[in-house]
């Protein structure tokens, strides 16, 4: 079996399971921060080196504290980066309270919208008043964030095999002043890039339509094994030629499974299923979890 897609569903890859056991890894867990009937964004990357970082901390609006009471589940008391790609509470509205439930986050990436761009929004999307609380609150609390650059290395770790671990800043605009025009909230989603020596996840934020076709044409490299689904795989998202680029052999879809079934995910959903790829949607298959090694990946799901 082909080490560069390995699934955890039965025994009888156990072999293969036990090979990449014997590597040094990078696990990213999906939490499922959308039981019910919102979508909402959570990714817990547990790196080589024994640091968590956090690409998100959303709240879906009905199932609240849910990032909380995850994180504690599984053990996580310290934090050294949290990344929020964009400003919309499915993506952001549990940072303040991870770091009240006494979770120590040492530093946040962010980046925060153009006013203009956000006040475009009100009163439905990005809430402008609520991100400059948020803000004040990382100040009083003497929490660093600062906001990346398209090429930063945001991590990099070499393991003791040798293999070079790293989450690499492809874009990040602030949905006014951009190349391709004016964007909405979801296109200023810091765009990253995970590696374990080889192998690459793609996480999205909300990536949307006009910037992922921009993307596609400027000849960024964006091939990946795995993506994020960008905007939980609802319809605005991407082209399709942005997944085609991608050519990532597994989605992993942050939203409900109503979402995920309804009209709005159809194109994604008949996507990947028209290609082979299989999505792993958090509503329907609980905390996902993915292990990369230098040879292949696994993923193992709750459900």
């Amino acid at each position: 079996m082909c080490l560069r897609f390995l699934v955890a569903v039965s025994l009888s890859i156990v072999t293969a399971v036990d090979l990449l056991a014997s590597q040094s890894s990078t696990k990213w867990i999906m939490l499922n921060v959308t039981p019910a009937q919102a979508q909402a964004d959570c990714h817990l990357l547990q790196l080589p080196d024994g640091s968590n970082i956090l690409i998100d901390a959303g709240e879906a609006w009905d199932a609240p504290n849910l990032a909380v009471t995850l994180l504690k589940k599984l053990g996580v008391h310290r934090i050294s980066l949290v990344v929020i790609s964009h400003f919309h509470k499915d993506h952001y509205a549990q940072l303040i309270p991870i770091i009240k439930a006494g979770i120590v986050v040492k530093k946040v990436i962010l980046n925060v919208p153009d006013k203009r761009c956000a006040d475009a929004e009100i009163p439905w999307g990005c809430d402008w008043s609520d991100v400059q609380s948020v803000l004040a609150e990382l100040r009083s609390r003497k929490i660093p964030y600062t906001t990346p650059k398209a090429g930063d290395r945001i991590y990099q770790y070499k393991t003791s095999d040798g293999v070079i671990v790293s989450l690499d800043v492809l874009c990040a605009y602030d949905g006014v002043h951009t190349p391709f025009g004016v964007t909405d909230v979801n296109d200023t989603s810091i765009v990253l890039r995970l590696s374990h020596g080889p192998i690459r996840a793609l996480f999205t934020g909300d990536l949307n339509q006009k910037l992922g076709a921009y993307l596609v044409k400027s000849g960024m490299d964006l091939q990946a094994n795995l993506l994020k689904a960008p905007h939980h795989g609802a319809e605005g998202t991407v082209p399709d030629v942005f997944y085609r680029e991608v050519h990532a052999s597994a989605v992993l879809v942050p939203v409900s499974k109503a979402l995920w079934l309804s009209a709005r995910c159809m194109r994604t959903r008949n996507y990947f299923y028209n290609v082979g790829a299989p999505a792993y949607v958090a509503g329907l298959r609980g905390n996902v979890t993915v292990t990369m090694t230098a040879k292949g990946f696994k993923i193992e799901t709750e459900h």
